[in-house]
């Protein structure tokens, strides 16, 4: 794995309590990431109720950096509603990744306008493309 998964999901954890309400949509998203990165719920779990907040090491490659920033940006999105908290933090990992804050905005404001529906996929490549170096 490109990271620690314990310090990606210590980040999901923070953005999740950055709104002071941690919801069952972030929950299940959190569970989810979590078995993807091959950690057991159990772990998880117990990373939620301890709080623990682990520093996120930066990644050097920019697809890891990618897949970090995505989600981040979909657990803002999981519950449909975006708070200005949660907006914060993802601009504060999203600069720390190495992202410019005219493309963290861009991928904020297609969260917003999408709602409740899908991601249009096309328009995130479309921000990629972009912005890519």
């Amino acid at each position: 794995m490109y990271m620690e998964s314990e310090e990606l999901l210590s980040a999901l954890i923070q953005l999740s309590r950055s709104d002071d309400y941690f919801d069952e949509f972030e929950f299940t998203y959190i569970l989810k990431v979590g078995r993807h990165l091959g950690v057991h719920d159990d772990k998880v779990e117990n990373m939620i109720k301890s709080s623990l907040d682990l520093k996120l090491q930066i990644p050097k490659d920019e697809k890891d950096r990618m897949t970090i920033l995505y989600y981040l940006l979909f657990l803002m999105k999981v519950d449909n509603i975006i708070h200005e908290e949660e907006k914060a933090m993802v601009h504060h990992y999203g600069l720390k990744l190495g992202f410019s804050q005219t493309m963290i905005n861009e991928f904020i404001s297609l969260m917003e306008k999408s709602g409740t529906e899908n991601l249009d996929t096309e328009e995130m490549l479309t921000i990629i493309r972009k912005y890519q170096n």
